[in-house]
């Protein structure tokens, strides 16, 4: 499948009420629906951390998983209301964690295609500390005059000032 979306996600974590700055991806990749279930998918690269990696976000009724799998391997389950746990590859070793979902909601069409995701949850990494984070993603239509070279360059990942 090739790609036919702009994928652009925004995470913010709010660390003890500090209201941190957010960091953003902004990548080309894929999106599809496939029994009621959504699908977003990308490739990661250097920039992410993640090089060698494929990234694959589902979502339905009120859950979201996100999958890697290359060099990268992770699952986490955001499902509203309940409490999951994961391990979390990071560049020093892999960290567990339990992510307590608050909110799942999101508006996705494949006619367009595009829409967003939105993810409200609580991340705790040493069972003490609850980091507030929210993950917004917004899928849009690659504008069909774009060349492949121009969306390849479009890739990136940066904290936002």
């Amino acid at each position: 499948m090739k790609d036919n979306v702009l994928i652009k996600i925004k995470t913010y974590q709010d660390i003890e009420g500090s209201g941190d700055e957010p960091i953003e991806l902004e990548t080309t990749g894929r999106f599809g629906s496939i029994n009621g279930k959504y699908y977003i998918m990308y490739d990661e690269s250097e920039l992410t951390g993640f090089a060698d990696t494929s990234t694959m976000i589902k979502v339905w009724d009120k859950s979201v998983m996100v999958t890697r799998r290359g060099k990268h391997n992770m699952k986490i389950s955001y499902t509203e209301g309940e409490r999951n746990l994961c391990v979390y590859p990071t560049p020093y070793g892999s960290v567990g964690a339990s992510i307590r979902t608050f909110d799942v909601s999101y508006d996705l069409d494949c006619e367009t295609p595009g829409g967003s995701v939105r993810v409200d949850y609580t991340l705790d990494t040493d069972n003490e500390n609850f980091y507030k984070n929210s993950l917004n993603i917004i899928v849009e239509p690659l504008n069909k005059s774009e060349n492949e070279h121009d969306r390849a360059s479009r890739s990136s990942w940066r904290a936002i000032n």
